[in-house]
This record gives structure tokens, sequence and C-alpha cells, in this order.
């Protein structure tokens, strides 16, 4: 059984199908990405180039779908990858449980024949790239589509035991599409990365300019805004805006 059998988010096998494959993931040892849906015309035996956008998607927002869209215009991926982490790297699990959160991925990108669905068991972004690699090619090229924020929680030394050596590994196999988040633009990104610690990494860093109100939208307000009942119109996109409104997620009486 996969989910090439049960592609319609509103069948309840589906949601039956995202959680078994959810709490077959062991949360510990190795490095383990699991692909829930893999894109009909990406990547196969022959390396390509792979988009990675990693996050809790709690719920996915229409700046997740902005940073996806605006990446493949910078690049010429061959595929894209979203990865749901299981375990993010400073984000306990609360709300909607991950096979929704695959749902909703589902509702948003499931006919997309370039984009792949996955989740990963580990937050660190070295730790994907390990588990990349156990999915695809050896010579996929891999770029993480990322915003501001997270940018400066890779670089950040409290997630490392020795974070020189750990970041030298991930940005000799990894280039990063950082878009701009908040206030925080592509100044900010250069000053960051302007720092002695920071600028060896500094050429495998490319910016992203996202419309400015789409940086100003979080998971966490519209999850704010749907538990109060307001409207979430155009801080999701509008078919995740119905799906959401019609089973009830964040709103307190979700199935």
């Amino acid at each position: 059984m996969s989910l090439s059998d049960f592609r319609d988010p509103t069948d309840p096998r589906t949601r039956e199908y995202l959680q078994t494959v959810v709490h077959s993931l062991p949360q510990e040892g190795a490095s383990i990405i699991k692909i829930v849906k893999r894109a009909t015309r990406g990547i196969r035996d022959t390396g390509g180039v792979l988009g990675l956008l990693p996050a809790s998607f709690n719920p996915p927002t229409s700046a997740h779908e902005a940073l996806v869209r605006e990446a493949g215009t910078v690049v010429a991926f061959d595929e894209i990858l979203l990865v749901l982490d299981q375990r993010a790297m400073d984000k306990d699990l609360i709300d909607a449980p991950l096979e929704d959160r695959l749902l909703m991925l589902l509702v948003l990108f499931g006919d997309d024949p370039r984009i792949s669905l996955g989740i990963a068991n580990q937050g660190l972004f070295l730790d994907k790239v390990e588990a990349l690699h156990q999915v695809y090619p050896k010579d996929t090229q891999i770029y993480f589509m990322v915003g501001y924020d997270t940018i400066m929680r890779v670089l950040d030394p409290i997630y490392y035991k020795e974070r020189d050596k750990a970041l030298h590994a991930l940005f000799s196999q990894a280039r990063f599409l950082v878009a701009n988040r908040g206030d925080r633009g592509e100044r900010d990104l250069k000053e960051l990365f302007g720092r002695e610690e920071n600028r060896p990494f500094l050429p495998q860093i490319t910016s992203l300019r996202l419309s400015p109100a789409l940086p100003q939208i979080s998971s966490s307000e519209v999850r704010s805004r749907l538990a109060a009942g307001k409207s979430v119109q155009g801080f999701v996109p509008p078919k995740l805006e119905e799906f959401l409104l019609k089973r009830g997620f964040y709103s307190g009486h979700a199935p």
C-alpha cells in the first residue's frame, strides 16, 4: 500500500496510511527521510537538482507556497521535496498531528508532478543531508529553501558539539536559498555571512525576495486566527483555507 492508492485528502484511508507512516518512523537512531508521495516527474536513477523545504508545516501557509514558487524561478529544480519535521530544531509538537499536516501538504501540492512529500525523524540539516543520500543518487545537487529565521538557527552553535566541523560538512554538500523573514532581508543576510565565523559559507548562500506581506505570515498566527474564529484569507492558499475550515483544524473541534 502506498499513497498512490489514496491521493484524495478527504478519503479517510489516506489519513490512515499517513498515520501508519508517521508511527513507523523511529524517533531515535540514524537519520531517516521517508517519502510519502513521490514526484511523478522527478529525480530517478541519475542525479539532478533537488530543492528541499523542511518545516513543521503547522499549518502550511501562503509564505511556504511562495517560497517554493520563488525558489523555482531562481533554480531549475528537477524535483522539490517538502519535508515535515517529526522533531524540529526548536519546536515542540503541538496542535495538529503529523498525519494531518501531511494531509495539508497533500491538499496544496499533491497534484504537482515535480513535488514530493516526506517526513524526517531528525531536525538538524546535516542529518537530513545524510538521510537524503539514502533516497536520492549521490550526485544529487541539494538546495535548501529556508527563511532568514531558519538560517540563523542553522548557524547557531547551541545545536552542535563541533559547530565549524558540522557546518563545513553541511555547506560542502548543500546550498541555501534564503528568503526575507519579517523585517530581515538581503542586507541582514550579507551582514550575517560577513561575520568571520560565517564568511566561509557565503558562496553557498543565495538571497530570495518574497513580496512584502508574505514574510510577515507565520503558522502560529494562522493557528491563533483559526482558534479565534477569524478569517485566514491571504494567510493560507484558498484551497487549504477551505480544507482547514471544513475539517475544523485549530478551531478546537477537529476530528
